[in-house]
């Protein structure tokens, strides 16, 4: 047991394949419900440069109670990693967690940016009852939104396992409560669809005032799920930014 964590070492952090000298990290936090092998595609696209890392948020038997919880444990598992210039990544309920993390992190992390994609700045959340819903009403919420494979719901296995989960990972995003902190000094990326209801582009813009750094706003095509139809574009505009990081790998090395 890692007393930093309250866990084994890395139990919510996946690190995907990588080559030998990476000079950037790119950490992913998923939306709810989400396996971090969603991002596994994402590790071709970005090359060998970039250390792909993905994060899970634990099961209904080892979630944690909060947000506040969640973000402290993967900030200090993110420690626990080699130090090097690390971008978090995260998509609708992730975005929210990724910012609590960025607002947690130490020096030894190496954070260098924030993207957030498909989410309101954590000031403008509101507290829902989505994950209080029975099943059916539960279902149709999240078909309604999209971005889940049908097939989880009409399997009877399946569904009895994934249900808790993601119903778990909404009860986190539904009772998160912002509260106000000194902004970010690392730059922050703010994406989303354009016809993304959960996250339209008048309310993404805020995200301009949760840092004392750089802000950029990019739109894609498609709602919600923009990132799914549309990933080698988004790939490729993390992988962008990441190389403005530095030029090579050793300019971006830490100790």
């Amino acid at each position: 047991m890692n007393p930093a964590t309250g866990q084994g070492p890395l139990t919510l952090l996946h690190r995907h394949r990588t080559g030998a000298r990476p000079f950037a990290r790119l950490v992913c936090l998923p939306h709810a419900g989400a396996a971090p092998g969603m991002f596994s595609p994402w590790a071709e696209d970005l090359g060998p440069g970039v250390e792909l890392v993905s994060v899970r948020y634990g099961t209904p038997d080892d979630a944690p109670d909060t947000m506040s919880v969640l973000a402290q444990r993967i900030t200090a598992q993110l420690a626990l990693l080699p130090r090097r210039p690390t971008t978090l990544f995260g998509h609708s309920m992730g975005g929210i967690v990724a910012y609590e993390v960025a607002r947690r992190c130490s020096v030894r992390v190496g954070l260098t940016r924030l993207v957030v994609s498909g989410t309101v700045p954590p000031a403008l959340h509101r507290p829902g009852d989505t994950h209080r819903l029975d099943d059916d009403a539960f279902i149709t919420a999240l078909v309604r939104l999209g971005g889940t494979d049908p097939r989880l719901f009409t399997d009877a296995a399946s569904r009895d396992v994934w249900l808790p989960r993601v119903r778990q990972d909404y009860r986190l995003i539904d009772t998160y409560q912002y509260r106000p902190t000194p902004p970010l000094a690392c730059p922050v990326t703010a994406m989303t669809g354009r016809a993304d209801q959960e996250a339209p582009v008048d309310l993404v813009r805020s995200w301009r005032y949760t840092t004392t750094a750089a802000f950029d706003l990019t739109v894609h095509p498609g709602g919600h799920f923009h990132l799914l139809d549309d990933r080698r574009e988004v790939v490729a505009e993390l992988r962008r930014r990441l190389g403005r990081q530095g030029a090579t790998p050793s300019s971006l090395s830490m100790p």
